[in-house]
């Protein structure tokens, strides 16, 4: 499975329960939640940083509400807050592995340099 694969089904699943309140309630909210979840699939697939980062404060903020409205006695909230873990999950994995390459690839770049660089003499 590709990077963030587990974030962009579940943001898009996300997206298509969020169309389901939308249109079983009738509520343009969870229609533009929706249309912006789906967005953010889109842009979490295609690895976009900025997407990333907006996806990881949603999951974030979904989460926390998640678990707000569960606490509060709603058990369909349990399933939204299990999907928004599971996507910060994700997140943070593909951010940390982003991090251990960048710096992987950082200490290669100053070891060659260091390499590179004629003594100098006296």
């Amino acid at each position: 499975m590709k990077r963030l694969g587990l974030a962009t089904l579940l943001l898009s699943i996300n997206g298509l329960l969020l169309l389901y309140y939308a249109y079983a309630w009738s509520s343009l909210v969870y229609l533009a939640f929706a249309l912006f979840s789906l967005l953010l699939a889109y842009g979490v697939g295609r690895e976009n940083r900025t997407a990333v980062k907006v996806a990881l404060i949603y999951a974030g903020m979904a989460f926390f509400f998640g678990l707000l409205f569960l606490i509060a006695g709603n058990l369909y909230s349990a399933v939204d807050a299990a999907i928004s873990f599971f996507i910060m999950h994700d997140i943070l994995g593909y951010i940390q592995e982003v991090y251990r390459e960048e710096t992987a690839r950082e200490k290669k770049t100053n070891g060659e340099e260091k390499i590179e660089k004629p003594p100098e003499s006296r």
